[in-house]
């Protein structure tokens, strides 16, 4: 995909003086500044500086209000959703789903603000979530069951076919790296396009639904991406009966 500097980046380029030049064939050529360069970056650093202001918020709220009830309610839809997967001491994973999904829900979101630059509309970005998903679940899987057995059981039950199982299982653990990535990537990215050519097509009011649906659509690329790492660590941490 060719690559468009957000107007934020562009703006911040222009105010802070920022210098451009050309970043060899990228962008054919096109001098651009580090911050437009990676705006994707740039969006990451947002959406993480965005959840710690909601965290901070959060926390500092005396009085129950429609902010803090909000926010309970999305910390008990997590807990739950990797409670119904995890059997045995699912607590301590909610942080890094919770996390995960502040961070792809507002990266999604930002891609629908005029101007704004969306991280998950990039997949640098979105490998970098699915690698972090990948070396998590694997190192409570080696914790879990110890390194030996845990990557014992990719060779399957009967040993004179370990040979075979275990590349085609390692092969297929590694896709999921692939699979996680570009699935959030595509969707995201190509929804983005879409709304990009109706807003020059009829800048007044259709892009307004099309919004509507872009929101909607953010927050199930969302669940899909958390939902997946939890049934992925699910199965690293699974005790056999």
């Amino acid at each position: 995909m060719e690559h468009h500097a957000s107007y934020l980046s562009w703006i911040l380029t222009e105010l802070l003086h920022l210098p451009r030049h050309a970043w060899g064939s990228f962008a054919h050529g096109a001098p651009l500044s580090l911050l437009e360069r990676y705006d994707h970056l740039f969006a990451a650093v947002l959406a993480l500086l965005v959840t710690m202001l909601l965290v901070t918020l959060t926390k500092r709220q005396r009085i129950p209000g429609p902010f803090q009830q909000c926010m309970e309610f999305v910390v008990n839809f997590l807990r739950g959703l990797v409670s119904d997967n995890i059997a045995h001491h699912p607590e301590k994973y909610v942080p890094l789903i919770g996390t995960l999904g502040f961070f792809v829900f507002l990266n999604n979101l930002f891609g629908l603000a005029p101007g704004l630059p969306s991280g998950t509309g990039n997949w640098n970005v979105t490998l970098a979530c699915a690698l972090v998903v990948f070396g998590y679940y694997n190192w409570h899987g080696m914790r879990e069951h110890g390194v030996g057995k845990y990557w014992a059981h990719f060779a399957g039950p009967i040993w004179w076919l370990a040979p075979l199982m275990f590349p085609l299982e390692i092969l297929g653990l590694l896709s999921r790296i692939l699979s996680h990535s570009l699935r959030l990537f595509g969707n995201i990215a190509g929804e983005h396009v879409v709304a990009g050519i109706f807003f020059m097509l009829l800048p007044v009011f259709l892009p307004l639904p099309i919004m509507a649906m872009g929101l909607f659509f953010g927050l199930i690329q969302t669940f899909v991406f958390i939902m997946l790492a939890t049934i992925y660590l699910s199965g690293a941490v699974a005790h056999e009966h």
